[in-house]
Order: C-alpha cells, then structure tokens, then sequence
C-alpha cells in the first residue's frame, strides 16, 4: 500500500476512535508481501466499524427520545 494511503487509512480510522494499538497489526499486513494476512485485519475492522455503527445508530435514537422528552417537559412548564 502505498505509503500517503496507508497515512490517510490510519489517520481516519483513529479520529473514528480505532485506537493505534488496533491498527498496527493491519499496517504491518498491508505492507507484508502476503495479501491473505492483510484481508483478514481488513475484515475484521469492518466487522468493528460496523459494530460501532450499530450502537451510534441506538445512541442516536436515545438522544432523539431524550430531546422529545426535553421539548414536551419544557412545553409544560407554565
């Protein structure tokens, strides 16, 4: 991979909170000659990205709620 891609993957997996100690093992593969190594990193960091996907997608949801209950507690007030 090259050297500015590889720079940009790990640049934004980290500001979307994947730690480096999560990325070294994936750089390291990427840069191996064996491609088989790196797809298996690649996949199992999507299977995290989904994963937190889902519970941004759950969090979502409960600050909506929240700020529904919010608006009708503040409509009440007199």
């Amino acid at each position: 991979m090259a050297s500015l891609q590889q720079l940009c993957f790990v640049r934004a997996a980290f500001e979307a909170g994947i730690g480096l100690d999560l990325l070294t093992r994936p750089c390291r593969a990427l840069d191996a000659p064996d491609a088989g190594e790196a797809s298996a990193w690649l996949a199992e960091l999507r299977q995290l990205v989904e994963q937190r996907r889902r519970a941004l997608a759950g969090l979502e949801a409960q600050l909506s709620a929240l700020r529904t209950e919010v608006a009708r507690q503040e409509e009440a007030l007199p």
